[in-house]
C-alpha cells in the first residue's frame, strides 16, 4: 500500500529520496531517539521545579527521579524478593506489597548491574530505554503491511511522544512488557505461532495482561478459521495445532503468577488481594467485580454526571474500534486493541495509572495514517505538551489522587 493511497497526500520528490535513504527500522529508531531527547529534557525541567513534598523531592538527580514510585518497588523485588507472609493493616486487610510487581523486569535489571551495589536504578533505566527502542521497531513492523511505511511511522511517533512516553525510560516495566507484547503480536500476525510462545511466557512474568493476549490470539485464530471456511478451504493442520497450543499457553500463563503467589504465601488469592489493596484508597475493601469498578469510578470522579460519562466513554470506545481507519491497522492490531481495552474494563479501577496503562494500545496509532500532515503535527505538539504537564503532576507536584503515575 503506497503512502499516497494511505494518507491521501503525495510526498515531494525530495521527501521520497530521503525516505529511500533511511530504511523503515532506522527511521523508527531515529524517531524514538529524538523522543528520548524530548522526554529527558522534560525530566530535567520537572526535576528543577519539583516541590519539596513531591514524589521526587526538590533535589533529585535524573536517575533517582526516574526510579521513584514503582521503580522503588521493582528495586525492592530485585534486592529482597517477595514476602512469604502478606502484610496486614490494623483492619486485617492485605496491604500493598511486592507481589503486585512481577519479577522478570527487576531481576533482568539486577543482572545488568553486574553485581555493583547501587547500580540498579541506572541499569533499570537503561533496560527500559533499550526496550523502548525495540518497541518502536516492532510497532512499525507490525503495522507496515497494513497501513504502509508512513502510517507505521506515524504510529511510532505517537507512541514515542505520547503524554505518558516519559515512562518508557523510567524504572518501570512498561517498555519491556510492551516489547514482549509486540514481539508476540508480530509473530501471530505472520502465523509464526510456535515462535510466539517465548515472548508470551516471559510476558506473563513481566506485566499483567496475558489474558488480553490470549483473547487476541483466540480472535485471530477464529478469524482465520472463518475465512478458510468461507473460502471452502482448510487451514493447515500444523498451523491449527501450533495456534491452538499458543492459545492454551497464553491462557494458562495468565494465571501462573497468581498460583505462585498463593503457593508461597499460603493464601490462594494473595495476588488478587494485593492488587485490590492498591485501589482501596478509592473504593475501600471492595471485591473485584468486572466493569462495576468503571461505573463506580465515573461516579467517584464526576459525581452525578457519572452514568453519562461512562456511557459516552463506552460509546466512544466502540466508535474507535469500529472506525474504518482502525480496521485498516490489520486484524491482529485491531484484536489486540479491543482485547486490551476489554481487559482494562474488566479488571482495573480507573485512576491516574490508567493513562499509563493505555500505552499498550500503541498499535491503534496506525489509525492516524489518514490524517493530514498539519493535523498530525498538531497532535504531536499537543502530546508533548501533555507529557510535560503529566510528568510534572505525576512526579513534581504535591501529592494527591492525581499525582500517582
Amino acid at each position: 500500500m503506497s503512502d499516497t493511497v494511505t494518507t491521501g497526500w503525495a510526498p515531494s520528490r525530495s521527501t521520497g529520496r530521503v525516505r529511500l535513504a533511511v530504511r523503515w527500522w532506522q527511521q523508527a529508531i531515529l524517531t524514538f531517539a529524538v523522543s528520548r531527547v524530548v522526554s529527558t529534557a522534560l525530566w530535567f525541567v520537572v526535576i528543577a521545579v519539583a516541590r519539596p513534598g513531591s514524589r521526587i523531592g526538590s533535589h533529585a538527580t535524573l536517575t533517582s527521579a526516574m526510579a521513584a514510585w514503582d521503580g522503588q518497588w521493582y528495586e525492592l523485588v530485585a534486592r529482597n524478593g517477595y514476602p512469604a507472609t502478606l502484610p496486614l493493616g490494623p483492619d486485617h486487610l492485605v496491604q500493598g506489597n511486592a507481589w503486585a510487581f512481577l519479577p522478570a523486569y527487576p531481576w533482568l535489571a539486577e543482572l545488568l548491574t553486574f553485581g555493583h551495589a547501587g547500580a540498579w536504578p541506572a541499569a533499570a533505566e537503561v533496560l527500559s530505554t533499550a526496550c523502548g527502542f525495540g518497541c518502536a521497531v516492532l510497532l512499525a513492523q507490525l503495522l507496515r503491511p497494513h497501513v504502509g511505511d508512513l502510517g507505521a511511522q506515524r504510529a511510532v511517533g505517537l507512541f514515542s511522544l505520547s503524554p505518558v512516553a516519559f515512562i518508557l525510560q523510567a524504572a518501570y516495566a512498561e517498555s519491556m512488557g510492551l516489547l514482549l507484547t509486540l514481539a508476540a503480536l508480530c509473530l501471530v500476525d505472520r502465523h509464526r505461532y510456535l515462535l510466539a510462545v517465548l515472548p508470551t511466557v516471559v510476558l506473563a512474568f513481566t506485566r499483567p495482561g496475558s489474558q488480553a493476549l490470549a483473547l487476541t490470539i483466540g480472535i485471530h485464530l477464529a478469524a482465520r478459521w472463518i475465512a478458510a471456511w468461507r473460502a471452502g478451504t482448510r487451514s493447515p493442520v500444523r498451523s491449527a495445532l501450533s495456534g491452538g497450543l499458543l492459545l492454551a499457553i497464553a491462557t494458562v500463563s495468565g494465571f501462573v503468577w497468581e498460583w505462585i503467589a498463593g503457593a508461597v504465601t499460603g493464601v490462594p488469592n494473595a495476588y488478587l488481594a494485593t492488587e485490590l489493596a492498591w485501589r482501596a484508597v478509592w473504593t475501600g475493601p471492595e471485591p473485584l467485580v468486572p466493569v462495576v469498578s468503571w461505573i463506580f469510578a465515573a461516579d467517584f470522579w464526576t459525581g452525578r454526571w457519572g452514568p453519562l460519562v461512562f456511557a459516552l466513554l463506552m460509546a466512544g470506545s466502540a466508535a474507535l474500534l469500529l472506525a474504518p481507519s482502525m480496521r485498516r491497522c490489520g486484524l491482529t492490531a485491531w484484536a489486540w486493541t479491543a482485547s486490551w481495552w476489554l481487559y482494562l474494563i474488566g479488571v482495573f479501577f480507573p485512576q491516574t495509572s490508567t493513562f499509563r496503562l493505555l500505552l499498550p494500545m500503541a498499535p491503534a496509532g496506525g489509525a492516524a495514517a489518514g490524517l493530514r500532515p498539519g493535523v498530525f503535527r498538531a497532535v504531536l505538539v499537543g502530546s508533548v505538551a501533555l507529557q510535560g504537564l503529566w510528568l510534572y503532576y505525576s512526579f513534581g507536584n504535591w501529592q494527591s489522587f492525581w499525582s500517582i503515575p
